[in-house]
């Protein structure tokens, strides 16, 4: 029986492979975020020989959010959610182009320091010896991913108070923490906004400082005063089959 594959040679060739950069690696990103930008890129790659370019020369792709959920193997709603992660990254720029006409996705590369603050290789802080036993993994997660000047050590020592083993890091600045059951509640509530809403309170915590005791019921409140206003914050959801 001939065995599935071969050893590689000198003269083997490679089989087709994506563009993977190699900050992807160390970047504070989903791994489903991570695979939708390398395929992103590869799809700007072949716009560049097809030469689409808009009126100031950028390269931009048209890619129906059907079709990227099938070539990634994910839903919908898990590839909006990476969309918006590699948006609010700086990873990609999304551009509606109005009615009747295709939305535009502007893959963008990061520089050197783009790539510095994106893989945040600096600890904040140390990690405790006296935290609970039960919080010990989540924290040693936390400190790798938090820099000097995310979250201030008095900050970091509040919310790992309430931090236990199921609980998951949230946010492009690593402060906000939800558990499973809290994910899947704000899913089934907001279930198109739960993740900007986190991203909103990720920001906010990190540019005033303030601290919160649940952080899914911040989300809550801050998503009900907006109904009662009849505000909303900006609204990336298509019907599937539309471009992103």
């Amino acid at each position: 029986m001939k065995p599935i594959a071969d050893y590689m040679k000198k003269d083997s060739k490679l089989l087709p492979y994506l563009p993977y950069p190699r900050f992807l690696l160390d970047v504070d990103l989903t791994q489903t975020a991570k695979v939708l930008y390398a395929v992103l890129l590869d799809r700007a790659n072949l716009s560049r020989a097809n030469g689409w370019t808009d009126e100031d020369g950028n390269i931009y792709i048209v890619f129906p959010l059907s079709k990227i959920a099938d070539l990634v193997d994910k839903g919908p709603s898990t590839v909006k959610n990476a969309l918006n992660e590699l948006e609010t990254a700086g990873l990609i720029e999304r551009r509606r182009c109005g009615n009747g006409m295709p939305n535009r996705i502007y893959v963008k590369q990061p520089d050197s320091q783009d790539i510095d603050r994106l893989m945040d290789k600096k600890l904040a802080v140390k990690r405790p010896e006296n935290w609970p036993a039960d919080s010990q993994k989540v924290g040693r997660q936390i400190a790798r991913k938090l820099a000097p000047n995310k979250i201030g050590s008095s900050n970091l020592k509040n919310n790992l108070s309430r931090v236990s083993e199921s609980a998951h890091v949230q946010g492009r600045y690593q402060n906000v923490f939800l558990s499973d059951t809290e994910i899947a509640e704000l899913q089934a509530e907001l279930p198109d906004l739960w993740q900007q809403y986190v991203e909103k309170l990720s920001e906010y915590m990190a540019s005033t400082g303030k601290t919160y005791q649940n952080h899914a019921a911040t989300i809550r409140r801050w998503a009900a005063e907006d109904r009662r206003k009849g505000k909303s914050i900006p609204d990336y959801t298509y019907e599937e089959g539309d471009s992103l």
